[in-house]
This record gives C-alpha cells, sequence and structure tokens, in this order.
C-alpha cells in the first residue's frame, strides 16, 4: 500500500518503512500464545485488563478466513499488539487513529512511541496504518470484508455512531465487533442502544467489563430478545460507572472508593 506522510495508509516494515531505528529497543519474536502477547504489550500504556487483552488476542485468532481486523484509535499501540498477536497465516490488522489530538495523547511523538511499540513487539509487518479518522478510512475502504472491528476511538456520540456505521456495510457474515468503554462513556453507551439493542443484524455476545461483543448475523425475533437482555444487563454496571464519575467530579472521595471495585475505574 502507498505511504503518506501525512494521512492515508502507511504499509509498515520494521527494517525501513519507518525510517528510522529505535535505538536500544529489543525487538521480540511474534508471539504464538496470548501469555507472550500480553508480556509485549502490558508495558505499553493504555487502559486494558488481561481479561480484556485476551479477548482481543482471541478475537484476532478466531478472524475469519478473507477478512481483515480493523482498529478505531491506537494510541500507543497496546491493543494493536494484542490483535496483531493473535492474527494467523497472513491476516492483517489496519489501525486508524490520526494522531494528531492532544485531547487523547495525540501528535507526533505518539505515532513515534506506536510505530516503535508495534516494532518492539515484533508484529509491525501484520499492521497497516490509516493516520486518519474512521469516517476517512471507512469513506476510503476497498471494499475488503472485515472480520473483526475494534472500536476504541472518541467516545462521544457522533463519532461513535460515525464508527458503527461506516463500517458496518463491510462487515463480513459472522464478523465481531468489540467496543470499548461500553457502557462507561456515555456517548459510546448511547450510541450501542441506538444502533444495536434490537439490531436485526447485530447480536450481544458478552463482555469484559467495559469492553463489549457483538456478532455480525441475521437475527431472529427470539435471538433479538435475548440480546436486548443482554445489552439491559450492562445497565447496572453503566449506573455504577456514571456515580463514581460524578463522585469524583463532586470531590467525594470517600463515595468514590467505595464505589470502585477495580483500579482505574471506570477507565477499565
Amino acid at each position: 500500500m502507498p505511504r503518506d506522510s501525512s494521512r492515508g495508509i502507511v504499509a509498515f516494515n520494521c527494517e525501513n518503512s519507518c525510517g528510522h531505528t529505535n535505538v536500544g529497543t529489543t525487538v521480540r519474536a511474534m508471539a504464538t500464545t496470548f501469555e507472550d502477547a500480553w508480556q509485549a504489550a502490558s508495558g505499553v500504556e493504555g487502559w486494558l485488563l488481561p481479561a480484556q487483552g485476551k479477548a482481543l488476542f482471541e478475537a484476532g485468532r478466531r478472524l475469519l478466513p478473507g477478512t481483515v481486523a480493523v482498529e478505531i484509535g491506537s494510541h500507543r499501540g497496546k491493543s494493536a499488539i494484542l490483535i496483531a498477536s493473535g492474527l494467523q497465516g497472513d491476516s492483517r490488522l489496519t489501525a486508524v487513529d490520526p494522531f494528531d489530538d492532544p485531547r487523547w495523547g495525540g501528535g507526533p511523538e505518539s505515532l513515534e512511541k506506536f510505530t516503535a511499540n508495534i516494532e518492539a513487539a515484533g508484529v509491525a509487518s501484520r499492521i497497516d496504518l490509516f493516520r486518519g479518522i474512521s469516517s476517512e478510512a471507512s469513506a476510503q475502504w476497498d471494499g475488503t470484508p472485515v472480520g473483526l472491528l475494534w472500536v476504541d476511538g472518541a467516545h462521544d456520540l457522533e463519532s461513535t455512531l460515525a464508527d458503527f456505521d461506516g463500517w458496518l456495510p463491510y462487515m463480513a457474515p459472522g464478523s465481531e465487533i468489540y467496543v470499548h468503554d461500553a457502557f462507561s462513556a456515555i456517548g459510546t453507551t448511547k450510541a450501542i442502544m441506538q444502533r444495536f439493542f434490537w439490531s436485526s443484524h447485530v447480536h450481544y455476545t458478552g463482555c469484559e467489563r467495559t469492553l463489549v461483543k457483538f456478532q455480525v448475523r441475521p437475527t431472529t425475533f427470539s435471538e433479538r430478545v435475548v440480546s436486548a437482555l443482554g445489552v439491559c444487563s450492562r445497565l447496572p454496571f453503566f449506573a455504577r460507572m456514571l456515580a463514581i464519575k460524578l463522585a469524583r467530579r463532586k470531590g467525594m472521595k470517600s463515595l468514590e472508593r467505595k464505589l470502585m471495585r477495580e483500579d482505574n475505574e471506570p477507565l477499565i
């Protein structure tokens, strides 16, 4: 794929595509087990629990033949390492991130860290980077079927709906959609309720805390009921996440501590 130094797709090659050498960086052999992948990714900045990382690794491993994985929001490369480590054969991951918004840790240094981290993990050769926002990437997509969509970009309603609506036309039957900060971020949660609560083609399959899983396939009426009940089962968790945020905003530290069950809630 052609490389555009500002926007568009970059096909990585550890030896020469990135235009620099990471002095002092040890490049690992590509992980073959989740334990190895987590060892490679655990030191990378990001908000994922081991169970969430394992879900991403296993989703990469299950990727349907003839499809690609797409990641919306790459940050420093933690989730990209886990997904790419799980890929089999010649499967690939397209990572989508503009790397230009300081609000989300963006800027030139963020891209440099992303590149260095995926190189060090030994997965750079399996990753293509689209440097831009999700709607730009989906609008320019070449039609390759998508077997896994990992949504962890901007968490406002408009952006999340654009993620869903832009990529759903490319999702292969039986493919998976994983969404981070679901039932934690208000915008992400609203988007899930609007698009997937009573969907004829997207089915809720489970969660790992704020990582929620869906499968793309036609659903019967009874399956829609089961899916809707599964989505509703996350609402008490969502209420607790909102209460934590409110207590934090109001400076009510004692209440915040009582509500929290994990460190870094509600980010994980």
